[in-house]
């Protein structure tokens, strides 16, 4: 009878290694098979239009949607929208003198612009959230969703507030929509590359949530922008699920145990049935035996399922200190830097020390450093006075790139898509791939599903129902682009893709997944922008001359 527990015991080890090799053995033509489905999927979205949201000239309207596309042009208008770049003050060059070259200079102030926003939002605005957050005693899964999801998605907040209010075009949606397909793909895949050989490992439970959460998030993005019409009620359901998010982080916990418990189950039930068949006729005659095999096997389960909790502490209190090893090592570095020294080491580092001095200057001046210990008691100020900062670089940054779309002949969804998307995002980038080098891979990809389920519920939800609330007599948004809806149904194809890849690679964070998420990010950003152009149909209004 010993014999038999040990046999029953080998062909358990035995189907499991079988399905591991296999697995492993299949991995790579999975991951393979990725890229042909992404473009299948999204050619079909595109040549079907998914049927919504299809723009077509007033005088034939007679749906709902055409109805609402000549609501959202007024009454009496042409079949086209006003240009943004009337919103803002002139600029001090000419069009012809963009058209001959003029536009590259835009370009190069565009990306000054957001080194700026980089710079004040890493060495001012977040150390000021981290303190608030300290002070409030705010949960770290708490804190990260609110406090420091604000301070990465400052600048797609504040694009979000100038697209509603200022500009209402799509240039805000188009900035949220482009930055979560970059934050996804495009922020994942440079972190992969920069790990390179180094297999970063990944918890699935954290993922797996935020991979849920998110695709939730968007499939609510799908219901409310499908007519190119946001209700007051419609922007208020997501506040509300963000809020909901928070409680959910607040009891992480509580529902990891609870996974972890029902996956063991699933996973005991699954090996008895496989070994039922075999072991029918035995059952009987080795009874007492397997009966007390099973129940240590229960009290080691058990046992596991009690140290679920603690494990997850272990986990967090790991992650912690690797944290904690690469601020002090930040800190370290930043002592050395100085705003009257430059700095010895790296020709690279002082040439941008030189571009950014001015900047560096008038920050020294007029926002409290509060990571100095004598100036932390003005955290309040730092935050308030970097906010400022945020907003009126955040502004300059959308004009410049408005005067770039309207030169070059583009809407502006697609500026939004591209690139104000991956200007905004400049901070996750950098975090990311330091936090990836540092092991923390976990803290990397949650820190970019949290910073975009922050951008949709949030970002979006607030301007839009403040918008609807207080300056609409309608109590309406309207969104320009039917694209965007279009766009909104691919970001569920690029989470199940990021989640299928990770599952196909074991839970490793390495190039292979670098590259293929970049593919994939191209891939996107080129069809995306092949369908605001209506290359495809006739979606996107055009610009009134």
């Amino acid at each position: 009878m010993p014999t038999l527990i040990t046999a029953r015991a080998s062909r358990t080890a035995t189907a499991r290694l079988g399905l591991q090799s296999l697995s492993f053995g299949r991995s790579r033509k999975r991951l393979l098979w990725l890229l042909p489905t992404f473009v299948l999927v999204n050619f079909f979205f595109f040549r079907s239009g998914i049927g919504i949201g299809d723009v077509v000239p007033p005088e034939d309207a007679a749906s709902p949607n055409e109805g609402t596309r000549r609501h959202l042009l007024a009454d009496g208008q042409p079949d086209c929208v006003r240009p943004s770049i009337e919103h803002f003050p002139g600029d001090f060059m000419t069009q012809e003198q963009r058209q001959q070259g003029g536009v590259v200079l835009h370009f190069i102030i565009v990306i000054y612009l957001c080194g700026i926003l980089g710079y004040i939002c890493d060495d001012y605005f977040v150390p000021s959230l981290e303190i608030i957050a300290d002070t409030l005693k705010v949960p770290s899964d708490v804190a990260g969703a609110t406090f420091m999801a604000i301070g990465t998605s400052a600048p797609e907040l504040f694009s979000s507030i100038i697209g509603s209010f200022i500009t209402e075009g799509d240039i805000g949606v188009g900035t949220i929509v482009g930055s979560a397909v970059f934050n996804i793909l495009g922020v994942t895949g440079v972190a992969g590359i920069a790990v390179w050989n180094n297999d970063v490992p990944i918890d699935w439970f954290p993922i797996t949530r935020d991979c849920v959460m998110y695709a939730v998030t968007v499939v609510a993005l799908i219901g409310v922008i499908s007519n190119n019409i946001v209700e007051w009620y419609e922007a208020l359901i997501l506040i509300l699920m963000f809020l909901a998010y928070i409680v959910v982080l607040f009891f992480n916990a509580h529902i990891e145990y609870y996974s972890l418990v029902k996956v063991e189950a699933l996973r005991k039930k699954w090996f008895e049935h496989s070994d039922a068949a075999a072991d029918k006729e035995q059952d009987d005659e080795a009874t007492p035996l397997v009966k007390s095999f099973q129940e240590r096997q229960e009290f080691a389960t058990t046992q596991r399922r009690d140290s679920a909790v603690s494990a997850d502490l272990e986990r967090r209190r790991r992650d912690s200190i690797l944290v904690s090893e690469s601020v002090c090592k930040l800190e370290e570095q930043e002592e050395q830097e100085s705003v009257w020294y430059m700095p010895r080491e790296g020709s690279v580092g002082q040439v941008l020390w030189v571009l950014f001095w001015p900047v560096r200057f008038l920050l020294h001046f007029t926002v409290p450093d509060c990571r100095k210990e004598s100036l932390r008691r003005w955290y309040s100020l730092t935050f308030i006075l970097s906010v400022v900062w945020i907003g009126g670089v955040s502004y300059l940054t959308v004009w410049m790139v408005t005067i770039i779309g309207y030169t070059i002949g583009i809407p502006d969804s697609v500026a939004g898509i591209t690139v104000l998307a991956a200007g905004t995002s400049v901070p996750e980038v950098f975090s990311s791939v330091i936090v990836a080098r540092n092991g923390l891979g976990n803290m990397a990809i949650c820190n970019l599903l949290g910073s975009n389920i922050f951008d949709v519920l949030f970002c979006l939800g607030v301007p839009w129902f403040l918008k609807a609330v207080f300056a609409s007599r309608s109590h309406e948004v309207f969104i320009n682009s039917a694209a965007m809806t279009y766009t909104s149904v691919t970001l569920l194809s690029t989470v199940v893709l990021l989640f299928g890849t990770f599952v196909i690679t074991r839970w490793k964070l390495n190039y292979k997944v670098g590259f293929a998420c970049l593919i994939m990010y191209i891939i996107f950003i080129t069809l995306a922008c092949m369908y605001e152009l209506n290359v495809f149909g006739d979606f996107n209004p055009p610009t009134c001359a």
